[in-house]
């Protein structure tokens, strides 16, 4: 099925093309008559009905300029990206961006219906702390390349269905939230291009030894993880997350000193937050 990107600018200049050609050949009887083309494409009806719950859940009625949202009319709806199948000549939603928390109203939230959305392939919400609920776990049906979330008012745990997208995803960005847990699925995603960015969380308790598996690493600072597991260094396996500023204390096991992992990543547990630290920290 070939579907081609078409950005919601492009999808507003030519609905204004087709109108334009429409109004200069009415009313002139010696003009030739227009050949007609192919209907024009409209949005299918499924991705419709997930942007009706998203346009109520997100408060897009609210919503300032440039992202103020006409919901009769594709065209406004702002941090939105459309493709177009050109089998059935209807678009499919494939991207959605909000960039400017500060045009958004309180109160907003991702809606489950997300999940419904078969091409969205980029998520991306820079939130505040003005943002309420998680990351619904239907989101992780979609087939995302790059999801971000940022905005302290979103909270809970990421769902363990994120191990969902392991084939599909690449970039992951979870900054600056409220989020409390990290599920061990999240060292499923194997096919990431980056280290996953997961600072500035509230993640609590062992960091995911599975993190280990990410194939870029992961940078984990300025959580709230209290525990560690050593086996990320006396288990010579996988890439120690960078854990600084975090609230993780006791003594370091002697026998992670001897380790190749140590020598290569210890300074990645190092400069926890103040009140924190390694009794035994090597002077």
């Amino acid at each position: 099925k070939k579907i081609t990107i078409m950005k919601k600018t492009l999808l507003f200049l030519s609905m204004f093309a087709w109108l334009w050609v429409g109004m200069a050949c009415s009313g002139d009887d010696d003009l030739p008559e227009v050949p007609k083309g192919p209907a024009r494409p409209t949005m299918n009806v499924q991705d419709s009905l997930v942007m009706v719950a998203y346009y109520h859940s997100m408060k897009c009625a609210e919503w300032k300029e440039p992202y103020h949202w006409d919901i009769t009319d594709y065209t406004t709806w702002g941090g939105v990206s459309a493709a177009l199948d050109t089998e059935k000549n209807e678009y499919r939603i494939v991207k959605i961006r909000v960039s400017r928390p500060d045009l958004l109203p309180a109160g907003y939230s991702l809606p489950a219906e997300l999940g419904n959305l078969p091409y969205l392939t980029w998520l991306e919400i820079s939130g505040d702390e003005r943002a309420k609920g998680g990351i619904p776990k239907e989101i992780f049906n979609c087939p995302l390349e790059l999801l971000y979330i940022s905005g302290k008012g979103f909270s809970g745990e990421i769902p363990k269905e994120i191990g969902n997208v392991a084939e599909t995803m690449k970039w992951l960005y979870i900054i600056d939230t409220s989020f409390n847990k990290l599920p061990d699925e999240i060292g499923l995603l194997l096919n990431l291009g980056m280290p996953a960015l997961l600072y500035a969380n509230k993640f609590k308790g062992m960091p995911p030894l599975s993190l280990r598996n990410l194939p870029h690493g992961a940078e984990c600072r300025s959580n709230e993880f209290t525990e560690m597991d050593w086996r990320f260094f006396t288990e010579e396996k996988g890439i120690v997350p960078v854990l600084q500023k975090n609230c993780l204390t006791g003594e370091i096991p002697e026998e992670v000193f001897d380790t190749e992992q140590w020598q290569t990543y210890g300074l990645r547990i190092h400069y926890q937050k103040e009140g924190y630290g390694f009794s035994n920290w090597p002077q």
